[in-house]
């Protein structure tokens, strides 16, 4: 199906912490955001066990019909929903994904880590880089159930990895809620261990020096919202010292119940702690002291990658082609 100037097109992106759904309108050989919105949905809570909770679905679904009105308001040529970690191995999936498309006439499409390494790439990039442009970047994901390290230059992805690093999954790191040195070092050392596996998969040249990192994610914008409330800077970005006194005034709590900061929304507070103990993780095993922030990610990339290809990527059902 060939797409127009002047044709809406929308991706939603179900992820284990989050729900992401844009609307984009096509544009000569670009695109522009119309609407984008983001619901705190958990759907991998309490999935531990390999199954979706009812409860838990119950909120996916509530989310799904309220964007479902969205996109009544608007005469959407192609509707492209995916999951992530939040369905990978699931092994009640299959009706919950049925019960998707009786609602939104689209069968997610289950992608895999690499997959969804490549696509936040493209979306990220995108806007970071000119197709000459040689200089490698790393760009990195921490989501709720997964973490995406995928580096590459220019629009061109070299290396994708998904580690099972996430801010939700990571809770069970904090048995009760309980906040201590002792746990939030466990994550942290947990994290490192899952980070320093995956970059086996890079070539040495990365390794050979920093990369130039770029984040993106609920999870590291809400770590650079509060930085950037306690030191009222307005550059951006999460540096390395000030990382290292958030962690440190981590420990005035004593549950991830009771974290509150300026800048921090109300409904990323209980995952808050474990999101930082990731990130200093990240930090550590790629040894750097900044890294840039990017409001793009995956769903982004779905739409970059359908309106690159000139052809569909994900045909309505979610088969790729």
């Amino acid at each position: 199906m060939n797409l127009t100037v002047g044709t809406y097109i929308a991706a939603i992106d179900m992820g284990s912490n989050s729900f992401h759904i844009l609307i984009a309108q096509v544009q000569s050989k670009v695109w522009r955001t119309i609407y984008t919105d983001e619901r705190k949905v958990q759907l991998a809570a309490g999935s531990d066990a390999g199954n979706l909770q009812r409860d838990a679905q119950q909120r996916a679904m509530t989310c799904l019909g309220e964007y479902k009105d969205v996109l009544a308001g608007y005469d959407i040529t192609e509707l492209h929903v995916v999951a992530t970690a939040s369905l990978r191995g699931v092994k009640n999936a299959s009706p919950f994904l049925s019960a998707v498309e009786d609602l939104l006439g689209v069968r997610p499409e289950i992608i895999s880590g690499e997959r969804e390494a490549k696509l936040v790439y493209l979306g990220v990039s995108a806007t970071l880089q000119d197709a000459d442009d040689e200089r490698t970047c790393l760009v990195v994901d921490i989501g709720g159930g997964s973490t995406e390290l995928a580096w590459g230059s220019a629009a061109h992805m070299k290396v994708g990895v998904s580690t099972e690093v996430g801010c939700l999954r990571y809770l069970r790191y904090f048995p009760e809620g309980e906040l201590c040195q002792e746990y939030f070092s466990a994550a942290v050392n947990a994290a490192k261990a899952m980070f320093i596996q995956a970059l086996i998969e890079f070539p040495l040249s990365f390794r050979e020096s920093p990369p130039f990192v770029i984040g993106c994610s609920g999870t590291l914008l809400a770590v650079e919202q509060v930085l950037l409330a306690k030191s009222g800077r307005e550059d951006g970005g999460i540096h390395l010292k000030e990382l290292r006194s958030l962690v440190e005034n981590l420990s005035l709590f004593s549950s991830i119940g009771e974290v509150r900061y300026q800048g921090l929304a109300e409904d990323r507070r209980s995952i808050f702690a474990s999101g930082v103990a990731i990130v200093l993780a990240l930090f550590d095993v790629l040894n750097i002291d900044t890294m840039q922030l990017s409001p793009r990610g995956l769903r982004e990339g779905i739409i970059e990658n359908r309106l690159a290809h000139g052809e569909l990527a994900f045909q309505q059902g979610g088969q790729q082609q």
